[in-house]
Parts: C-alpha cells; sequence; structure tokens
C-alpha cells in the first residue's frame, strides 16, 4: 500500500533537502543524460519571452539553462533546500531576474489556469501521484502550450535489479514508469510522443569505474547513436530503455 500524499511529500521532502546540502560525484556528473537532456531541450523550441514552469527543479540547473536561453522561468520544489539551491545558482548568474523560485508540490501547483507557455520536468512525474498531477500540468498550460518531461523507464530488469541493490539512490516512494502510464498521462491531451534513450548505451557504464570522463562520454554517445538505429529497426525494445522524453501539446 503507497503511503498517503501527505507522507509521501516529507519523505520526499527530507530526502532532497538532505540531498540540496550534498555534492554529487557520480555518473549523473559526468554527463550520463546528456544525451537525453540536449534532445529534450530541444523540444522547448521558442524560449525566448516565454513562461516556462521548472516542476521539481532541483539544483536550479535546467531553470537556469532555460533562462540563459531567453525564458522567464517559474521553478517550483517539493524540498526548501533545492528552492534555496535554484535561487544562488541563479543569482550567481546573474539571472535572478528570470528565475523565480518557490517551494511548491507539483499535486497543488498555486497558478491560475493557462499560465504557462511550456512546463518542463526532469525526472519528476515519477515522484507524483500522475492522477493529479496529470490534471494540474494540462490546467496550467495555455492552448497550444507544450509540455517536455524526462523521465525513467520500469521495464528493463537489469536496471531494476540495480535500483533495487542501491536503495539509498532514491526515496522508497519513487516508482520508474511504465509505457502505459505515460500513455495514460498523455490522455488529455491533443497531441504526444515519446522518444526512448540508453539501451546498448547503459554498456558504457562500464567504463566508469576506470574514471576516464572522456571515454565514458565518447562510448556513451556512439552507443547512443546505435541506439536509434536499434529502436527504429525494433521499435519493440523502446520499453527497455534507461529514459524516456515525453512531450505533450494541450
Amino acid at each position: 500500500m503507497r503511503p498517503s500524499l501527505t507522507t509521501r511529500h516529507q519523505i520526499e521532502r527530507d530526502y532532497h533537502d538532505r540531498a540540496a546540502t550534498q555534492t554529487r560525484r557520480d555518473f549523473y556528473s559526468w554527463g550520463a543524460l546528456d544525451v537525453a537532456d540536449e534532445f529534450a531541450f530541444s523540444l522547448i523550441d521558442q524560449p525566448h519571452d516565454r513562461t516556462i514552469l521548472d516542476l521539481g527543479c532541483g539544483d536550479g540547473a535546467n531553470a537556469v539553462r532555460l533562462a540563459h536561453a531567453g525564458a522567464r522561468v517559474v521553478a517550483i520544489d517539493l524540498s526548501g533546500g533545492m528552492v534555496h539551491a535554484t535561487r544562488m545558482r541563479a543569482i550567481t548568474a546573474g539571472l535572478d531576474d528570470r528565475v523565480a523560485a518557490q517551494q511548491m508540490n507539483v499535486e497543488q501547483l498555486a497558478f491560475a489556469d493557462a499560465t504557462f507557455d511550456y512546463v518542463f520536468g526532469h525526472s519528476v512525474l515519477h515522484h507524483t501521484d500522475l492522477h493529479i498531477s496529470r490534471s494540474e500540468v494540462f490546467r496550467v498550460l495555455k492552448p497550444g502550450g507544450r509540455a517536455v518531461f524526462l523521465e525513467p523507464l520500469d521495464h528493463n530488469p537489469l536496471l531494476n535489479l540495480f535500483r533495487r541493490l542501491t536503495p539509498w539512490r532514491r526515496t522508497p516512494t519513487e516508482k520508474p514508469l511504465s509505457v502505459a502510464e505515460l500513455r495514460f498521462f498523455a490522455e488529455p491531451f491533443t497531441a504526444s510522443a515519446h522518444t526512448e534513450f540508453y539501451l546498448l548505451a547503459l554498456a558504457a557504464f562500464a567504463l566508469v569505474p576506470l574514471g576516464n570522463r572522456v571515454l565514458f562520454q565518447a562510448a556513451l554517445r556512439t552507443l547512443c547513436n546505435a541506439d536509434r538505429t536499434l529502436f527504429r529497426l525494433v521499435p519493440a525494445l523502446r520499453r527497455y530503455a534507461w529514459v524516456t522524453v515525453l512531450e505533450l501539446t494541450r
């Protein structure tokens, strides 16, 4: 039985408040998600002077990236520690006039209907109640507005084994998404698409113990190119990828 929304929010808040005080030094800091990230950001194709909601903003890296592209960004996170980190990052970048960070949960957005041109989320939906967050994302988007989310998938048994063996890397209340859940989330929207990343490319992670970031990045990008070909030839394998980028149009 899943915990109540209030209990889950407290678990998530405590975990990410602690994470906000730590410097991450692992394969994420080596750019493990760079290929998927670049694709996700490319879908925010007209950021200049647009109003973008960054859901689950974390340390503010994505909010600042969007602000650098000319967007007006409202960045929210359940964690007060992460909100503070976002504000400090925006100030350091000289973009605090374009990034407004607020502590808020995705299931209860304190914004009027049809407020945002884009909604962007990086690894956030799988922390939420999809029934509620779906309604909220749809509600705050302007007609014709778009939402872009990068999320982990739950179909690969090797990835799921890794998740079970490393529980300290994530909250106990999060759950990677299934293809069925992607379809559910997309139901109210007028158009949707999802693109998967990292299947053969997962082999690059065997190079991490060597401590060579350049070699890791080169192998990762080469294998991501192979994945694109594989997914085109055998679409059924897409569900076994590590992450998906979901694009929605209201």
